[in-house]
């Protein structure tokens, strides 16, 4: 990849994630309301630090998906195959919000939790193997998503 930054690319990568995001939100309701509901556990953070939380890893793992698309020196297929693992984990995380906050299906959101973790290992995997920097990128991610984990197995145990 050349030193010059491509705007447009940046920018899609960088939307994806973050609208994704948002429209996940939306369509789960009054998550606020929902999650004052909940009994939770000690280590649950405030509601406000969800979306400023996201958005910051949203950032972050779209200019991991930036540098992979544009590491035009790397075999076309090995960047498809990192961008697809990208993309099922988009596609799951996108998922979570609905089933924890719209449907309260607590144990279901925890189940697909686990597997959004391990194909976001992959993912990160994939793109470390293509682009060491976005391993840094990628990595606040995967250790948020296992709080999140941690988090929606204590909630179970706390409100069932």
């Amino acid at each position: 990849m050349s030193g010059m930054i491509k705007l447009k690319p940046l920018a899609v990568c960088l939307v994806i994630p973050i609208l994704g995001g948002f429209l996940s939100s939306w369509l789960s309701g009054d998550i606020k309301e929902v999650y004052s509901r909940l009994i939770l556990p000690a280590i649950a953070p405030p509601d406000w630090v969800f979306p400023v939380a996201w958005t910051v890893l949203y950032l972050m793992i779209g200019t991991a998906s930036y540098l992979i698309y544009m590491s035009r020196s790397v075999p076309e297929e090995k960047r498809v195959g990192a961008l697809t693992f990208y993309g099922v984990q988009l596609v799951l995380n996108f998922l979570w919000t609905p089933l924890f906050f719209r449907f309260l299906w607590l144990k279901l959101a925890f189940a697909e939790l686990i597997a959004l973790i391990v194909i976001a290992l992959f993912t990160t995997i994939a793109f470390y193997r293509i682009n060491k920097r976005t391993f840094l990128l990628m990595l606040p991610y995967l250790i948020w998503l296992s709080y999140a984990a941690v988090l929606n197995k204590l909630i179970i145990g706390l409100n069932y």
